[in-house]
């Protein structure tokens, strides 16, 4: 079962339509950018742990 998130109403999970039936919330952009600037958080923090893997290889080290 899916819910709304804001008036927290149980939804079918055949129920396709992007909009609440019972409070008509758009439910693909409620809170949209608060889950992009999570995801824009998560992205920096995946990117600074992959710099920090490609900072332990040798060859990396050699090149200035």
């Amino acid at each position: 079962m899916r819910k709304c998130p804001k008036c927290k109403a149980r939804l079918s999970p055949f129920y396709f339509k992007t909009t609440c039936k019972y409070c008509d919330t758009d439910l693909l952009y409620y809170n949209f950018d608060e889950r992009l600037e999570q995801d824009a958080q998560k992205a920096a923090a995946q990117e600074e742990k992959i710099r920090q893997l490609l900072n332990k290889l040798p060859f990396r080290k050699n090149k200035q």
